[in-house]
């Protein structure tokens, strides 16, 4: 009988977890109707099941880096194989340009200025503020997921807007702001930033691991869907089932990070190039529930790693900080972003306020949570915890912000449009 007791908490859990996961079924319709993302809501079920005591695993964010790390990193690469699905290779150069103008000018301007709040403003040191810049680069692929395409795009019906400018640059920078995580780590390990090998940096963390994981990814994805051009519709309709995307996502990337490649960059190009062979024009398309099928498992997993950290909020992560901390965090979602990302847009076509809104919808989220736990475990960081205030702060800040706001900027320009 006391054995039967004593697995009671473990059932509990299960069951906790079963409810917040189906409620899923029917969130989205009302939440839509509401304006507002489903995170919101899922973001409030967590903080109760934390302050009634549910008996659920509930993390220690500064003793669990490990756990966290892991969550994160699936939940990440499913995300960016979604993204890359649904892009495909149906743009031109000259559309990939408007993203790339996100990364390279938006996100490292970004990381400056976090940093110089960090060092002269949070009195962070140096290893510790670089590191923080780095983490809250990134726009996240998942919590991001609704501002973005929501299927597969066909030449003649693409969407070469605000949502795949924002999905693209989601699909790109979680690899690129990798270096600067890795420059942080190094920076931890050394006696001085001089003293750093600067020519192992760039020429292995920067160049050989960034080339090498896109390259690979695409060879991955162009193979694959070599492959599949060889087959009839019919056939093509059965291999062309969410759980390929899957394996394909934990294959790309577990072969990337073996050849010390980045994998985020790995599985967004193998998502892109899946789609290589797949008809131009939408009339022509075989349906397949690739995207489906693996968005359901994105969700999955979104409701999860929300639910706790609910938790995390109530249990006292936001108190790693202090008002400064609070403040910059306001900064960097209300001011940073949205400035810096209208001005790489000043070379675009996009009205104003479609300018304003790529810029202000730089959503941070689980991406950060993973950049962090990593920077952690592999680095040598001293002082470090007044960062996790700091990060929860942002992804609060724009869970609320942008799930309040992301919906009714769609809206608007989609009646615009019309």
């Amino acid at each position: 009988m006391e054995d039967i007791l004593n697995l009671q908490p473990y059932f509990i859990s299960i069951a906790y977890l079963g409810f917040a996961v189906s409620i899923m079924a029917f969130l989205p319709l009302y939440t839509k109707k509401a304006k507002i993302t489903y995170i919101i809501p899922l973001l409030c079920i967590g903080m109760l099941l934390y302050a009634i005591g549910a008996p659920l695993p509930w993390p220690e964010p500064l003793y669990n880096l490990n756990y966290g790390k892991i969550i994160t990193e699936i939940i990440v690469i499913v995300s960016l194989m979604t993204a890359g699905l649904k892009i495909g290779t149906q743009y031109t150069w000259l559309e990939w340009k408007r993203p790339l103008s996100l990364i390279f000018f938006t996100m490292p301007l970004f990381m400056v200025a976090v940093y110089l709040i960090s060092y002269y403003l949070l009195e962070l040191n140096g290893p510790v503020s670089l590191l923080l810049a780095a983490v809250l680069a990134p726009t996240d692929p998942v919590l991001a997921s609704e501002m973005q395409l929501e299927e597969h795009q066909h030449k003649d019906t693409k969407d070469s807007g605000m949502q795949f400018t924002l999905t693209a640059e989601a699909g790109l920078n979680d690899g690129l702001a990798f270096p600067f995580v890795f420059l942080a780590i190094l920076w931890s390990k050394s006696n001085g930033f001089l003293d750093l090998d600067w020519q192992e940096f760039f020429g292995f963390y920067v160049g050989y691991k960034i080339i090498a994981g896109i390259v690979l990814g695409a060879c991955i994805g162009y193979i694959y869907s070599s492959i599949i051009a060889y087959h009839s519709p019919n056939q093509k309709k059965k291999i062309l089932n969410g759980f390929i995307a899957l394996a394909l996502t934990f294959f790309s990337y577990g072969m990337a990070e073996a050849l010390n490649a980045y994998g985020f960059l790995s599985v967004f190009a193998t998502g892109v190039f899946m789609q290589y062979h797949r008809p131009k024009s939408e009339n022509k398309s075989v349906d397949d529930f690739m995207i489906p099928f693996i968005e359901e498992i994105e969700k999955l997993l979104v409701v999860v790693w929300t639910i706790f950290f609910g938790g995390a909020i109530v249990s006292g992560i936001l108190g790693y900080t202090n008002g400064y901390g609070i403040g910059a965090s306001l900064l960097i979602v209300l001011v940073l972003r949205p400035v810096l990302g209208y001005v790489a847009m000043l070379t675009t076509s996009y009205v104003p306020e479609k300018k304003w809104a790529i810029g202000f919808f730089g959503i941070k989220g689980i991406g950060s949570v993973f950049y962090l736990s990593y920077g952690l475990l592999h680095g040598e960081f001293e002082g470090y915890e007044s960062i996790y205030g700091i990060v929860s702060y942002v992804i609060l800040f724009s869970i609320i912000i942008h799930g309040v706001s992301s919906l009714r900027v769609l809206d608007y320009f989609r009646k615009r449009e019309n």
